[in-house]
């Protein structure tokens, strides 16, 4: 296929989320269920708003704070928040091949604290020719919306966009789009599939 455009998912394929050691450090420091952590940090009401650039990381802080009794300030919130985020090298150079033949542009569902903290501390991901990030846009996926906003942003159809991302219901709603689009699930796959689409890899 004749493929103008790469958009791949960032958090589960490039970077992998360790968020069982945030909700394990809340934990051992309110001595309380890893559950109850854990309810709390992905409440849809406070995580989605963040997600969307409704409220800021203040603000998702404050009322997790609130509700939790968390004794941290916001720096070390921050920096539990943000130490979950670990690279994948085996993805990075994949995507650096990928990136001599093909424009790269990460599509996210994401917030400004994790956004910020990726563009500082993983220098590889300058591999993207551009973010679109739904803390910025305003939507996330699944949205069909932020699929097409993707493809006119960069001035491309659908169908000459490949979409990568590890969440099966976020392929399936890329391909609903009119892209074709790859799950991800290691870094050997990831090439045979793209491979067989016809991409430099």
């Amino acid at each position: 296929m004749k493929c103008d455009l790469v958009l791949c998912d960032i958090g589960g394929v490039v970077l992998d989320l360790e968020s069982e050691r945030l909700i394990h450090q809340m934990a051992q420091v309110l001595a309380c269920p890893f559950e109850e952590i854990s309810t709390a940090i992905y409440d849809d009401q406070l995580l989605l708003p963040l997600e969307l650039g409704r409220i800021s990381p203040q603000q998702y802080y404050d009322s997790l704070t609130a509700k939790l009794r968390l004794p941290w300030s916001f720096e070390q919130f921050s920096g539990a928040w943000n130490g979950v985020l670990i690279e994948n090298p085996a993805v990075v150079r994949i995507l650096e091949r990928l990136g001599r033949a093909h424009r790269l542009v990460a599509l996210t569902n994401t917030n400004v604290l994790h956004l910020a903290h990726i563009k500082a501390t993983f220098p590889s991901l300058a591999v993207f020719q551009g973010w679109i990030a739904s803390c910025e846009v305003g939507c996330r996926k699944p949205d069909p919306a932020i699929y097409r906003l993707a493809v006119d942003r960069c001035g491309v159809p659908a169908h000459a966009a490949v979409y990568i991302d590890d969440r099966p219901e976020m392929v399936q709603a890329g391909r609903a789009a009119g892209l074709s689009a790859v799950r991800f699930e290691n870094d050997r796959q990831l090439e045979q599939a793209l491979g067989a689409l016809g991409l430099a890899v």
